[in-house]
C-alpha cells in the first residue's frame, strides 16, 4: 500500500527542523497503531510541540509553507484544550494538527503514564531535545468504554422518541427536508445506542471507534444487517419505511441494553409514540 502522505510528512519535518520554536513532532492516530486499521485513505494526526504555540495559532502561513492547501478548518476547542488545525493538502492528503507546548510531553514523562490517545500508539517524527525519549511504551490497547448511567440512558431514549413523534406531521405535509432533519437526530441517538449495546454485549474492551467508523467490526451480524435498512431516500414512501425500521431497531437495542445494564427507561414513551406513529400508516401510505 503506497502512502500518499510521505511527501507531506517529509516537508513537515523539514519545516519543523528549520523552525527553532518547534521542538518535537509526534504522530498519533490509526496510522501509528500496529493493528493494521489504517488504509490508503487514512489521515495523519500530528502533534506539533512548540516552545510557544502562539505564533503558530496567530498566523497560518506555516501550513501553506508545507504544501498547497485545498481547505482548512480551525476548530473551537474546549477551554484548556490544545488548538487544532484540520487541513486537506493538495491531492486529498489530510493532516490533523494539534498545536501543543512542551508541557504536553513533559506531563506524561513525569507521571510515567500515557493519556488515552498516546496509549493507543504514537510515532516520534522529530525530537530536538529528547523530550519524547522518556515517554512510556504504549500498550496499543483501545480505551475501556464506560456504559451510561440511568439518567444518560433515559435522556437518549427520550430524545429519540420526542423526535419520532414529529415525523407523521411532516410526512403528511411532505416536508421532506424537515423529515430528514428530525431523522438525523434520531440517527444520532441510534448510534449512541448501537455503541452501548455493543459494549454491553461484548464487554468494555470493545472498540466502537468514532461516528460509526469500522462499525461492521464492532456490531453483531444481526444488528449490522438491520442497520442497512434504516436510511431512506428523499421521498415520503421510503422515508416512512425507514422510520418504521429505525423505530423497531432502536426499540430492540434499547430493551436488550436496558436489560443487560439492569436499568429502567421510559418505556411508556416508547409504547405511546410507537402507537401514535403507526396509527398514521394507512394515511401516509395512501399519499404515496
Amino acid at each position: 500500500m503506497s502512502d500518499r502522505h510521505v511527501e507531506v510528512i517529509a516537508r513537515l519535518v523539514a519545516w519543523a527542523e528549520r523552525d527553532h520554536n518547534i521542538r518535537a513532532l509526534i504522530q498519533t492516530g490509526s496510522s501509528s497503531r500496529p493493528t493494521g486499521s489504517a488504509d490508503r485513505f487514512s489521515d495523519r494526526d500530528i502533534e506539533i510541540v512548540a516552545r510557544d504555540p502562539a505564533p503558530l495559532l496567530a498566523d497560518d502561513a506555516w501550513i501553506h509553507a508545507i504544501a498547497p492547501v485545498w481547505v482548512a478548518q480551525y476548530l473551537e476547542n474546549d477551554p484548556g484544550a490544545f488548538e487544532t488545525r484540520l487541513v486537506f493538502f493538495e491531492g486529498g492528503r489530510k493532516v490533523d494538527f494539534t498545536i501543543a507546548d512542551c508541557t504536553r510531553i513533559e506531563a506524561m514523562v513525569e507521571t510515567g503514564t500515557l493519556d488515552g490517545l498516546y496509549e493507543r500508539g504514537y510515532r516520534v517524527l522529530l525530537d530536538k531535545d529528547g523530550l519524547a525519549g522518556g515517554l512510556p511504551t504504549p500498550s496499543n490497547a483501545p480505551p475501556k468504554h464506560s456504559l451510561p448511567a440511568r439518567v444518560e440512558f433515559t435522556r437518549t431514549v427520550t430524545e429519540f422518541w420526542f423526535e419520532a413523534a414529529h415525523m407523521p406531521t411532516y410526512l403528511i405535509r411532505d416536508e421532506l427536508w424537515v423529515v430528514k432533519f428530525r431523522d438525523w437526530t434520531m440517527k444520532q441517538m441510534l448510534l449512541r445506542m448501537l455503541e452501548w449495546h455493543s459494549i454491553a454485549t461484548r464487554g468494555p474492551d470493545t472498540d466502537t471507534w468514532y461516528i460509526g467508523t469500522k462499525m461492521k467490526q464492532w456490531l453483531d451480524a444481526e444488528t449490522w444487517n438491520e442497520v442497512h435498512d434504516v436510511f431512506s431516500r428523499f421521498d415520503r414512501a421510503d422515508a416512512w419505511r425507514g422510520l418504521v425500521t429505525v423505530m423497531a431497531l432502536f426499540t430492540r437495542l434499547t430493551r436488550e441494553t436496558a436489560s443487560l445494564l439492569e436499568i429502567g427507561y421510559p418505556v411508556a414513551a416508547e409504547r405511546s409514540v410507537t402507537a401514535y406513529v403507526l396509527g398514521f400508516e394507512a394515511e401516509i401510505c395512501a399519499l404515496g
